[in-house]
């Protein structure tokens, strides 16, 4: 009887035994733990520093305390960053501090150009400052400005309303300046700050122009300010007489404006004009063809030399005096002005790192 008990407390001993030690493999084994309130990893009985894939992703271990690193972190001179949970984030926005930063695929931070392309094969272009953060707003580089919206996007081979003004930019995303033909029709861009002009301009050459109201440079009959004028192919402002559609009017020698119920004594003649400014005596009359003149060559610098700046402008109509055809109308320029989007001439620059 005594035997047995001994025997029942030794196999209970054995038991306890087992437990214990399996208790004790069971504090080692591989995986996370808390110290100290930090995550780390354990493995091997040893507590793992430096990089750490995982079937999830990738952590980093502090190299001097194994602590599970959040944030963003250098690593061998490159910047990564960790999420709240530690794993690192990857091909992804992130957002720190109200910053937009972005990570490629092996992790790294991205500075310089940034080229994403959506699932239907559309670009879109960022700027990733020196210290990783997304730019928006102007930007001087390479002697050029760009302009990045509020999402950080490059404004593109497109039309920017920016504080109440607008501006065109190329498909290399550079903001134009100077004279600029979108589709069949010209606009001009202010030289200094690449503003579109609306209203007068006037050459170097004494050419005057007249941009409407959505920035179309005028051909043809425009009204401004209750006074109607005519510009050539070319945009010039037209004076004296001119021939269009097989009637002669006369425009002010000086103003440009044309003469309309009235008459008028020139060169020692009287010429009578009705209220559409047809001139009804014109017999004789030696007259300008504006129709016919030759347009501007444009290769160089548009259909004019470089304007000086706008004097007195005004609201455009593009109806003929005689109200029986139009021109073009006007162009809102809310719009951009079509064409391909692509955006070729930006080179998208990204850092290199370890993954």
């Amino acid at each position: 009887m005594a035997r047995k008990r001994w025997r029942t407390a030794l196999t209970t001993i054995g038991i306890i035994s087992v437990l214990a030690l399996a208790s004790a493999t069971t504090a080692y084994a591989d995986g996370w733990d808390k110290s100290n309130g930090q995550w780390i990893y354990t493995e091997n009985g040893t507590t793992r520093t430096g990089w750490l894939q995982t079937s999830e992703g990738y952590y980093y271990m502090d190299p001097s305390t194994g602590y599970m690193c959040t944030g963003f972190k250098q690593i061998n001179g490159t910047w990564y960053y960790f999420k709240p949970s530690g794993l690192m984030a990857a091909g992804c926005w992130v957002s720190d501090n109200g910053k937009w930063y972005y990570m490629l695929d092996n992790g790294s931070m991205v500075t310089g150009w940034l080229k994403i392309t959506d699932q239907n094969n559309e670009a879109s272009y960022y700027y990733m400052r020196g210290s990783g953060d997304m730019a928006t707003g102007w930007r001087e580089m390479d002697n050029a400005w760009y302009y990045f919206q509020s999402n950080g996007k490059c404004v593109v081979n497109a039309w920017a309303k920016i504080e109440e003004e607008w501006y065109l930019f190329g498909e290399d995303g550079k903001m134009k300046t100077g004279w600029t033909k979108v589709n069949d029709d010209y606009y001009y861009l202010d030289t200094a700050s690449g503003v579109m002009r609306i209203g007068w301009l006037t050459d170097s050459e004494g050419n005057q122009y007249y941009m409407d109201a959505g920035g179309k440079m005028s051909v043809g009959w425009e009204q401004i300010e209750n006074s109607w004028y005519y510009f050539s192919d070319s945009g010039h402002m037209m004076k004296g007489w001119i021939l269009v559609s097989g009637k002669y009017y006369y425009l002010d020698p000086t103003s440009g404006k044309m003469a309309a119920g009235t008459s008028l004594s020139i060169g020692g003649s009287t010429y009578t004009f009705d209220a559409s400014g047809a001139c009804q005596n014109a017999a004789g009359v030696n007259a300008q063809n504006p129709d016919s003149s030759t347009t501007a060559d444009t290769s160089n610098y548009g259909p004019g030399v470089s304007g000086s700046g706008p004097s007195s402008g005004g609201s455009g109509s593009s109806q003929s005096p005689g109200g029986s055809s139009s021109s073009p109308s006007g162009s809102s320029g809310s719009s951009s002005p079509g064409g391909d989007s692509s955006s070729q001439g930006l080179q998208p620059g990204r850092t290199d790192g370890p993954g």
